[in-house]
Order: structure tokens, then sequence, then C-alpha cells
């Protein structure tokens, strides 16, 4: 028996292909800007590993400098000073050590002033995530009516089929090549549990929560926070926008747009990191 459905003329396969062609270069590029900002975070996360180290090292030089000043014993600073044969000699140690200082108090303001620039630039990276969050859905859904279109031509679903395993191969190439670090920052660990992808209402902090909002509830942290979490070797940053949560044992209710980023599903340990407040 013959089939009830005309085959598609040759100019509505055409027609059909062009929007598919269309559809999997758009959902490429969303994918190959989802996977620059990840490259993003993964340089800015370094960066800021660097500048919490290096704040480390500075502090703990002056706290060393500050009790070898003050303690008793031939090689003290103070022993040092006193035991300058002339007035020139010891004002000459005095300066020197004032320099010390002074370099010292001027690196800490210069990467006080980085690590407040790495801040601008994580905070700079929430509205970018949600915004590659919402276009890869976007894309995905235009993908999936491009493929109940060519439903009518199995030669032409073949060949849709293909070209989107190709695209969801090169996305999990771009996942794995984002490579897991051990930060040097004050990391900790905690259970997750989170919003749905489709939540949408007002966090306690009074901001509003859509489906792409990179935020999380936390129980205690101040409003407007920023953190960085990490699940299952992905990282992304997020703000504490609503109180949370009310299940004993779990640190955070992470958001949807959040979810999105970091592949999360479920009840989970993650591990996370204040950035900034």
């Amino acid at each position: 028996m013959a089939s009830a459905v005309a085959a598609p003329s040759a100019a509505q396969m055409a027609a059909q292909q062009t929007r598919v062609d269309r559809a999997v270069a758009r959902f490429d590029s969303a994918q190959k800007r989802a996977a620059g900002i990840a490259a993003r975070i993964d340089r800015a996360s370094a960066s800021l590993d660097r500048v919490v180290a290096q704040q480390q090292r500075i502090r703990v030089r002056i706290a060393s400098r500050a009790v070898a000043i003050y303690r008793s014993g031939d090689t003290g600073y103070v022993s040092l000073l006193f035991g300058a044969q002339t007035l020139e000699s010891f004002t000459s140690l005095w300066e020197l050590l004032s320099r010390m200082d002074a370099q010292d108090a001027d690196g800490l303001r210069a990467l006080q002033a980085a690590q407040a620039a790495e801040e601008k630039s994580a905070k700079s990276l929430l509205k970018l995530q949600a915004q590659e969050a919402q276009a890869v859905d976007a894309t995905a859904r235009e993908l999936a009516d491009s493929r109940k279109a060519l439903a009518t031509s199995a030669a032409a679903l073949r060949e849709f089929e293909a070209r989107v395993a190709k695209a969801k191969q090169a996305a999990a190439q771009a996942k794995k090549s984002v490579q897991q670090r051990s930060g040097t920052g004050a990391w900790l660990t905690g259970v997750a549990s989170h919003y749905s992808k489709s939540f949408s209402g007002r966090g306690a902090s009074g901001a509003a929560i859509t489906p792409y909002s990179m935020m999380v509830a936390h129980k205690t942290l101040p409003f407007h926070t920023l953190l960085e979490i990490e699940y299952n070797g992905r990282r992304c940053v997020a703000s504490v926008e609503d109180r949370g949560p009310h299940s004993a044992g779990r640190v955070f209710d992470l958001g949807p747009g959040v979810i999105r980023v970091l592949g999360f599903s479920g009840v989970h340990p993650v591990r996370w990191r204040i950035i900034g407040r």
C-alpha cells in the first residue's frame, strides 16, 4: 500500500537542508562561545590563585620582620640598628629597613588592586554565562525543530543526525580540554542541591531569579557575595541571592543558570570559595 504522505519536493528538501545547515552552524557557534567563556573562567581562576599566593607571601614576610624587630638577641633588627658605630650608619640602616617596609606595602596595594580587577572580571562573567547558556538552549530547540521537519526524509535525517553527533563530539572535546586545577585559595567542600531549570521568582535579596540566573542560596553568607563553584571538573561564578537550603547537611541550592553551566543534577558535593563580597 502506498504511503498517504506525499514525498517532499526537491525545493522542500533543499529548504529543509538549508535550515538544518544554519541551525547546526548556530549550534556550533554557541558551543564555541561557551567553551571560550569556560577558558576565560579558567584563566581568571588561575590568576586569582596567583594573587592570593603572592599576598600570603608578602604578609608572612611583613609579620616575620615585625617579630624580628621586637625580639631580643644579637641577631635582632634592634641590635643591628643600635650596633651601628656612627649616626650615619644608624641612619642608613634605618632608611634601608623603612624602604623594605614601603616596598612590601606597595606590593600589597598592587596585589589588592589586581584582586579587585579579577573580581570585576568574574562579575562580568555572570551575565555572559547566563547569556551563553540561554543561547545553547535556544539553538538546541532550533535543532530539535529542524529534526522534526526532516523526519519525512530518511536520507536527510541520517545526515542531520551525523552533523549533530559531530557537534556533540566537538562540545565534549572542548569540555575535556578544560583541565582541573588545584587552587591555592581557601577552597571548601559542601553538599549542594538545586532549583529546577524552569524556576522563576525572586530571591530573598530582592534579585529576580530566571531559568538562566547565575545565583545560589546559602543560609548565612551576605547577599551578593561572589563565589567560584566547581563540580565534576567544571567551574562557574555565581552570587548569593537567596536563603537556603532548608534540608540538613546541605550548604547550597544551586540556581538554574549554575546547574546548566556545571551540568549538575541531584544532590552532590561541590567545591567552592569566596572570591568577592
